[in-house]
């Protein structure tokens, strides 16, 4: 199954096709200007490079945030659309489940600038090789983000952190969550190779949501909380 990969939850926006051989394809850019124009000619122009039609495309995965408000807009926009203009199926993927699933540790938080001084984070287990939620995706300051995953995980020693907070807030974030180490600098984006292939995981096995149903998880938040709650 040949499944189409977007990623535009963050300032590095990027479209991917993976098949069973993993990846065929990727392209990437920081900082799109028009993001929903950049985004459908990088899918056009990446088939084309492949020498494949755009009905060689079987499926559709799209990174759902948290994340920029415009970026998750304008993703989901094209994904949607490309998936109902072909009738295909589709599901969306958490961005910071993306970013934990490029790192290969026991116990990943991943983490996302959320801007005005906010982060977004997550706490993720995995055992025998498959990734699991340990966390519901949270928003606030950086000191309460890191609260909420050690409540979650509790010590920090031998975790990885991986996401572009790290770049903002790397300082607080260290000393709240002592113990554990930063992933290299090349994993703090997520990839839309990586969403293309969870999002594959879960159409063959019957994941795909209905179109109107992949809907944008934007984290922004008056005050701290899990995001989906109260």
């Amino acid at each position: 199954m040949r499944v189409l990969g977007v990623e535009s939850a963050t300032d590095v926006a990027s479209v991917a096709l993976v098949d069973s051989t993993g990846l065929l394809s990727e392209r990437t850019v920081r900082r799109p200007m028009r993001s929903l124009e950049w985004l459908a000619p990088a899918i056009l122009g990446m088939l084309q490079d492949l020498g494949l039609a755009p009905d060689a495309v079987e499926g559709v995965a799209v990174s759902v945030g948290p994340g920029s408000f415009t970026g998750l807009r304008v993703g989901i926009a094209t994904a949607v659309g490309w998936a109902r203009a072909r009738g295909l199926p589709a599901c969306g993927v958490a961005t910071l489940e993306a970013l934990a699933a490029a790192v290969e540790a026991p116990v990943v938080a991943a983490v996302t600038d959320a801007k005005r001084g906010e982060v977004a984070g997550a706490l993720f287990v995995r055992r025998d090789g498959v990734l699991r939620r340990a966390s519901e995706d949270a928003v606030g300051p950086p000191e309460a983000v890191a609260e909420h995953l050690l409540r979650a995980g509790e010590d920090p020693r031998g975790w990885v952190v991986v996401g572009d907070a790290l770049g903002r807030h790397g300082d607080v974030l260290g000393r709240r969550l002592a113990g554990a180490r930063f992933a290299a600098r090349a994993l703090w984006c997520p990839r839309a190779a990586t969403v293309a292939w969870l999002g594959r995981e879960r159409l063959l096995v019957g994941g795909a949501e209905p179109l109107s149903a992949i809907q944008p998880r934007y984290g922004r938040t008056p005050a701290f909380r899990e995001v989906g709650r109260a």
